[in-house]
């Protein structure tokens, strides 16, 4: 969703969900080429069709500070801007159920049954939660059809209900209800990404485990009441605890823990919170659990990555932090955890640094970053997602070959008025709700969630989903 600092590279980009409008981009395709169409007269048609994006189509200028100046079509027939396509009836909408089964064993191997699209609860982070509304549920009957012929068709022996909020799903214990009962024999593990630790069923985790036992894995992403509502998560310590009791007396004693550093607004006693919160955890663990119903020691796992401001979120506007800076927020949760009473049940893990800083340059970049990337890959950037590849020193000389100052798209806060290189996008939810939760942020503001209250993101123009729910309530 913000195609500019690899629009160099591309003819053009589809925005959006890909139900749409592929069939009339490749149907246009195929015309043009059996006509003898041209290539550049090819992509100005495709630019007609909503949500394609043709970036030699457009122009930016930029400001003497550097700041977007403009960003226009350069030809007649072009959209100033791109529409972003949405699937409203997923229940319907085409499902691979006879996936590829690749040859050799792979890391996500599992039948992956999407169960919504979208996210109720506008966490202002969260990117995909605000690109993917509205919030759109499929139908409890089609999921049994595609999860039972998926999983004939494949021979997996997982499924994963893939959502970005699991628990949210209305009928949650309907489908797992289904798989349990259907695949019994089979011994088919259940996989839950995504589940919120207050909206968790203890009966639909009991049923789980009994196939099979894995760790529970919550996102509480701050350690602190204060940070949670800075970033409207919308849960209290007293929730997370009382939801990691229940996954305890269901007989689990493994929890993976997701917390985030350097938000914005965040403090050094924010990050100790994230060690005391593990600890409470584990505290609580020996004290709910008698000796003789534990299943071992309890084991949690926290892992903090470090926050990247994304588009199309409220905290488009936020700056970001220096490898140092990063590595400091980390050392300071460390040597926390190693001062907990249960530092043995408690494993930290954390993020490298300058890849964060990398991924803040692509998240946010305009079309200058190109030649940066150009310059990298010339000098043997071709592996860097693998450890033993990465080259830190290479990208930092590949800005300063390419004359481009990566602090200009990392460190600095935007301006309220700057105009953002993916802002030609229309995703619904509009900027100016956007940057009345970066405000709300500030005010340490919590946000109800879609199902609770409207609050005039903009997505409701789509006409269904939990817009549709809320305006029958």
């Amino acid at each position: 969703y913000n195609p500019e600092p690899i629009a160099e590279f591309f003819d053009l980009f589809y925005i959006g969900e890909g139900e749409t409008v592929y069939d009339p981009l490749l149907n246009l395709y195929k015309a043009c080429k059996k006509d003898g169409i041209s290539r550049k007269d090819f992509l100005k048609k495709a630019a007609q069709i909503p949500g394609i994006y043709v970036p030699s189509l457009y122009e930016a200028t930029y400001n003497e500070d550097g700041t977007l100046a403009s960003f226009s079509p350069i030809e007649d027939g072009v959209p100033e801007t791109v529409e972003k396509q949405v699937q409203m009836d997923v229940t319907n909408a085409p499902y691979p159920e006879a996936p590829v089964v690749p040859f050799i064993k792979v890391t996500q191997d599992r039948v992956v049954l999407e169960i919504q699209r979208g996210c109720i609860r506008g966490c202002r982070f969260c990117q995909a939660g605000m690109l993917y509304r509205p919030t759109r549920e499929r139908s409890l009957e089609v999921l049994k059809q595609h999860a039972y012929r998926m999983l004939k068709s494949t021979g997996h022996e997982e499924i994963s209900l893939s959502s970005l909020s699991s628990s949210d799903y209305s009928d949650l214990a309907g489908i797992v209800n289904f798989l349990i009962d259907e695949f019994q024999e089979q011994n088919i593990n259940i996989c839950l990404p995504s589940l919120r630790i207050d909206a968790f069923s203890l009966d639909v985790m009991s049923k789980v485990q009994d196939v099979k036992k894995s760790s529970l894995t919550f996102a509480p992403e701050a350690g602190s009441q204060r940070m949670r509502n800075v970033i409207n998560k919308g849960l209290t310590e007293e929730v997370i605890l009382n939801g990691a009791n229940q996954a305890f007396h269901g007989g689990w004693n493994k929890v993976k823990l997701y917390f985030m550093l350097g938000l914005p607004l965040e403090e050094e006693e924010d990050r100790k919170e994230i060690a005391h919160l593990a600890e409470k955890i584990a505290v609580n663990y020996y004290d709910e659990i008698p000796k003789e119903q534990r299943v071992g020691k309890c084991q949690i796992t926290v892992s903090t990555s470090f926050f990247v401001p994304k588009p199309f979120t409220p905290f488009q506007w936020a700056r970001m932090y220096t490898p140092g800076d990063y590595l400091g927020f980390a050392k300071t949760v460390n040597h926390e955890i190693k001062e907990m009473k249960n530092q043995k049940s408690i494993r930290y893990n954390w993020h490298q640094a300058d890849e964060t800083l990398l991924e803040g340059v692509f998240a946010r970049g305009d079309r200058r970053i190109a030649a940066v990337i150009k310059e990298a890959y010339k000098n043997g950037a071709l592996f860097d997602a693998w450890t033993e590849y990465w080259n830190y020193e290479r990208w930092l000389n590949a800005f300063a070959a390419a004359g481009v100052d990566m602090d200009f798209y990392t460190l600095r806060e935007r301006g309220a008025d700057e105009i953002f290189p993916w802002d030609f996008i229309n995703i619904g939810v509009t900027k100016k709700f956007l940057r009345k939760e970066w405000e709300r942020s500030q005010m340490r503001e919590v946000t109800p969630n879609c199902r609770q209250k409207c609050s005039g993101c903009g997505a409701m123009k789509y006409g269904g989903g939990v817009c549709t729910e809320m305006r029958e309530k």
